[in-house]
């Protein structure tokens, strides 16, 4: 069975960040347990892998759309709160491609 321990810090840092958005939100969700238990266990193996995969893929392929009619919106519109906004998505994508880049190995 595969499994992926997180003994680097910046991937413990950003399935912490994922854990702690979802628990802002109070998901309790699949994919909220599953990044709980992660954050708690430090690691994931088997299904957990391609579920936690799964759930970056998507999310990178949704921020893409997002972000390109952010920017476009902004072209328009500049604003502190949308420029802000921006900033946290490109953060949160490229968390996403290190989890991504991490999990796919």
């Amino acid at each position: 069975m595969a499994k992926r321990e997180f003994k680097n810090n910046r991937i413990k840092e950003i399935v912490k960040n994922i854990a702690d958005d979802f628990r802002y939100s109070q998901d309790m969700g699949e994919y909220a347990l599953l990044f709980y238990k992660a954050d708690g266990d430090g690691m994931i193996s088997g299904a957990q892998i391609d579920k936690m995969l799964e759930y970056v893929t998507t999310g990178l392929e949704e921020l893409s759309k997002n972000i390109e009619w952010r920017e476009e919106f902004l072209k328009d519109n500049a604003g502190i709160d949308e420029i802000k906004m921006l900033q946290n998505m490109k953060t949160i994508e490229e968390e996403y491609i290190e989890l991504r880049n991490f999990l796919a190995k």
